[in-house]
């Protein structure tokens, strides 16, 4: 019973990640919100909730990870280049792009790990991870194309957005790793949230930015926050308690596929066949890399 809780824990934080990259497509083709404004109050607001719970509800230590100086700069690292990075250029490639194209870039990440040690640290590539950085870069190579490189279906400055999400999510993934053995993970993601989104309020300054607000607005604001921030954020811990982090992340992997196919229902976007086939050969990197050899 508790496995299959966990089981549809991830599946639901998968699910609700994957359906604030349409709401925010939304917002940004319908509202003229850009994410400039957008991605600062979201990251501010959302790291004020999960503070909030970590330090009411679960009765956790906000300063503990300030008194040793060398956890001090790595949240800040992660705060800066991790959280804010990763989200800022996520929800920028969303605007360039479309809410499936941009959340598929996300899972270029793997490869871009697997290169990185081979180039770096002479770090030879098993025959799985080899086979995954192909099916990444043929999978990108097809979004990005449709299969005829004189013919981009995606921007230059889409596909570089895109680029640097992935290398932002590989920042995301690898910086806190320190910090999550020692500290609780709500603490140190609602810090970075709210660093990361202080950060960037000063550099794009919303504020000064005209957006007309109403009720369609507010109400998709804060589905992203709490529907596609705080909830899935707490599944996601949940589904890592009972079922491990392989089977939590596979599950999760559904993000894309919801991101997908409720921008194509709700918006209007069109994929094509071979979209679906770049989309599946990104994915297939995931269930490739935990593949264990029998």
């Amino acid at each position: 019973m508790e496995r299959r809780k966990g089981y549809i824990a991830a599946f639901m934080a998968g699910l609700l990640w994957g359906a604030s990259s349409p709401i925010a497509q939304f917002l940004f083709e319908s509202k003229g919100v850009v994410s400039g404004w957008l991605v600062p109050y979201r990251l501010v607001m959302a790291g004020i909730l999960l503070f909030l719970y970590a330090v009411v509800f679960k009765k956790q230590n906000p300063v503990e990870i300030w008194k040793d100086r060398n956890e001090a700069i790595r949240q800040i690292a992660f705060s800066v280049l991790g959280m804010m990075g990763m989200q800022y250029t996520f929800f920028a490639a969303v605007q360039e792009t479309n809410a499936g194209t941009a959340t598929i870039f996300q899972y270029l990440n793997p490869a871009m790990l697997i290169l990185y040690f081979a180039v770096i640290y002479r770090v030879t590539p098993k025959a799985k991870e080899i086979i995954a950085v192909l099916c990444s870069v043929s999978g990108i190579f097809l979004v990005a194309t449709h299969g005829n490189i004189h013919a981009m279906s995606i921007s230059p400055k889409g596909i570089v957005i895109g680029l640097l999400v992935a290398l932002t999510t590989c920042f995301y993934g690898v910086i806190p790793g320190p910090l999550l053995k020692k500290h609780p993970a709500e603490m140190v993601c609602a810090w970075a949230m709210m660093i990361g989104g202080a950060v960037l309020m000063v550099v794009t300054r919303p504020w000064r930015m005209t957006i007309q607000i109403d009720w369609q607005v507010i109400v998709a604001f804060l589905s992203i926050v709490i529907l596609g921030t705080i909830f899935p954020f707490c599944f996601y811990l949940a589904s890592l308690k009972s079922i491990g982090s392989v089977y939590a992340g596979l599950l999760s992997s559904v993000e894309p596929v919801a991101a997908t196919v409720l921008a194509a229902l709700f918006l209007g976007t069109t994929f094509q066949a071979i979209d679906v086939v770049g989309f599946v050969l990104v994915l297939s990197t995931m269930f490739i890399l935990n593949y264990k050899n029998t």
